[in-house]
């Protein structure tokens, strides 16, 4: 037994670091072109759309990166991923025990069992910690030296053999390069607001992140357009007209600016103020689309736009990072996320729930991302990551007594004990 691993162990302070020890010892080393590998992605989305394009984001980067191994989808969404036109031919559905989202691993079954696969990576592993014996029951020949999970973006649950997101020890955000063709729905100018409401835990503050961001709006852009639309979610149309409360607010925010307003909703369109001078429609009648549609909205948008969650501040960044100032919703579960993009631009009005939506104070601030997607780029960091986890699924004969040793002890001290006795 190699002495150098006993002292990678004993640097170690939790059991769970182990299982990394031997593709760790793998980063940097060119990668070993081998026999073909069946690698499969476990998605076991929540809730929206976000996770599916996480995972879809990560199939098409290994696709590229390794066209010669064999590539699967497993979910548990397949009408999702038809939702967004994604092709589904040569995916596998996950069947659920009870046919509900966010289910545990031991919930789940294949129900035609298919080839065994070489490597697993469960992507997103949303803020719980990852469970070897339930995803056993749902793969027998599953451990943590063939399983490697992907966190959402700095994600509050580690270990994960991918930590995505921004600051130290991430691996980055998964940028891509997007074909973007307009979208023809609406004529500029136009503003876009994606964020959630009340509804999802990620909408805790989603009334004040609104009207924080629409009175930055009508002092930025009153003076500019006379005539000007906003895109948002149709919940926002319906919250107008139904909670008096937040009508009220509204009106005080955004009267002195835009003292014509009328609402559009699928079921048409209604005057909500009326008065003389700037006129303000409220679009509630064209979100959600399918994401190249989405991203084109981001594209043709004014240079403010407010979004939320992973995914869309993503795809905002990745299609315009150049041209946009990009407001953010934070969930209180993101407030890492917040804190460590704050630093990245930097931009303090980022890190608080308050200033993050849109501050009057933020109006002529710029603001340069270049910094952040070059050096939180995920297809550079983690393509090396990928790259050890391959090296050491080939080189894994070399490291078998390792990892029988670590499979078969529950604690640092027992593994140390019995490498020792190894090398002796």
């Amino acid at each position: 037994m190699n002495k150098d691993i006993i002292q990678l162990v004993k640097s170690k302070k939790y059991y769970e670091d182990l299982y990394e020890i031997p593709w760790s010892l793998e980063e940097g080393k060119a990668i070993i072109k081998k026999t073909k590998l069946r690698i499969a992605l476990i998605n076991i989305p929540c809730g929206g759309f976000g996770d599916i394009i996480v995972c879809h984001t990560f199939y098409e980067y290994l696709k590229t990166w390794y066209p010669h191994h064999d590539i699967f989808i497993c979910t548990t969404a397949l009408q999702k991923y038809k939702t967004l036109g994604v092709d589904t031919k040569k995916f596998i559905e996950i069947s659920v025990k009870g046919g509900q989202e966010c289910e545990p691993y031991d919930k789940l079954y294949f129900k035609k069992s298919p080839k065994p696969f070489d490597i697993m990576i469960s992507i997103p592993i949303i803020d719980i910690h990852f469970d070897i014996s339930k995803f056993k029951k749902f793969i027998p020949y599953a451990n943590l030296f063939n399983t490697f999970t992907v966190s959402e973006y700095n994600g509050l649950a580690p270990p994960y053999t991918f930590p995505i997101g921004v600051g130290k020890d991430q691996l980055g955000i998964f940028l891509t390069k997007p074909k973007v063709k307009p979208h023809g729905l609406l004529k500029k100018p136009y503003a876009l607001v994606y964020i959630a409401d009340r509804s999802n835990p990620a909408g805790i503050h989603c009334k004040l992140c609104f009207l924080s961001y629409m009175e930055m709006l009508g002092k930025k852009y009153s003076k500019v357009y006379p005539f000007f639309q906003i895109v948002v979610p149709p919940w926002i149309t319906t919250m107008l007209s139904e909670n008096k409360p937040f009508k009220y607010k509204f009106k005080q925010v955004i009267s002195k600016y835009y003292p014509n307003v009328w609402i559009v909703n699928s079921e048409g369109k209604d005057a909500f103020i009326e008065g003389t001078g700037n006129s303000l429609l409220i679009r509630g009648d064209i979100l959600p689309k399918p994401r190249p549609v989405f991203i084109s909205l981001i594209k043709g948008s004014v240079e403010d736009v407010l979004l939320t969650g992973d995914q869309s501040i993503t795809d905002g960044l990745s299609c315009c990072s150049s041209k946009k100032k990009i407001w953010y919703q934070i969930a209180p579960w993101k407030q890492d996320f917040a804190n460590e993009l704050s630093k990245a631009i930097p931009d303090a009005n980022i890190d608080n729930f308050r200033t993050s939506c849109g501050v009057l104070r933020g109006l002529h601030k710029e603001r340069d991302y270049s910094s952040l997607v070059n050096k939180y780029d995920f297809r550079k960091l983690g393509k090396k990551r990928m790259d050890a986890i391959l090296n050491f699924h080939y080189k894994k004969d070399q490291y078998q007594e390792y990892m029988n040793i670590v499979l078969h002890s529950r604690n640092i001290e027992s593994v140390i004990k019995k490498l020792k006795y190894k090398v002796d």
